[in-house]
């Protein structure tokens, strides 16, 4: 059964320091989690704390307020693309395209749009879209809308944070 569990963190850890904290928590796995600032949320079938809670459950037809970061962008002859960060419009489609393949429905969403820097310990930095998304979503799928919750959304920097669904 995957738990969500809240890890007490300095709020300057971040990027590949996270990363390798979180790895070293669940003996090199690479579990769905986010930088919530003063604490990391792990999701995992590990059983890091007591305090571990489940994802909170949503049934098809039910609603529920979501967070969302994630790294939004198109593949263009094998290379990531990355929006504008005013074009909220391109990142709500794909945010209503994910849904569609996993399970739910966005029914109110609110964006934020910048760039993440992360910094991999003694190689170079590189940059990724940093999508933070807020709203209702109405699940339309149980089964797949649990696969959404397990493995996440999106596909790129999940190791860096990205990609966690917290309801």
């Amino acid at each position: 059964m995957l738990l969500d569990h809240a890890i007490p963190k300095p709020p300057s850890l971040r990027g590949y320091a996270l990363h390798r904290l979180v790895q070293g928590l669940t003996d090199g796995d690479s579990p769905l989690f986010v930088d919530m600032g003063d604490r990391v949320l792990v999701r995992t079938a590990r059983p890091l704390t007591e305090e571990g809670v489940p994802p909170r459950a949503v049934e098809a037809g039910g609603l529920g307020a979501f967070e969302l970061r994630a790294c939004v962008s198109r593949k263009v002859r094998g290379r990531h693309r990355y929006y504008p960060p005013g074009d909220w419009r391109s990142r709500h489609d794909w945010l209503r395209r994910q849904g569609a393949a996993l399970g739910f429905e966005p029914l109110t969403v609110h964006c934020r749009a910048g760039v993440e820097t992360i910094e991999k310990g003694g190689g170079p930095a590189f940059t990724v879209d940093r999508t933070d998304f807020t709203g209702v979503l109405r699940v339309t799928d149980a089964a797949a809308f649990g696969r959404a919750v397990s493995g996440g959304v999106g596909s790129t920097a999940r190791a860096f944070g990205f990609g966690m669904l917290v309801l």
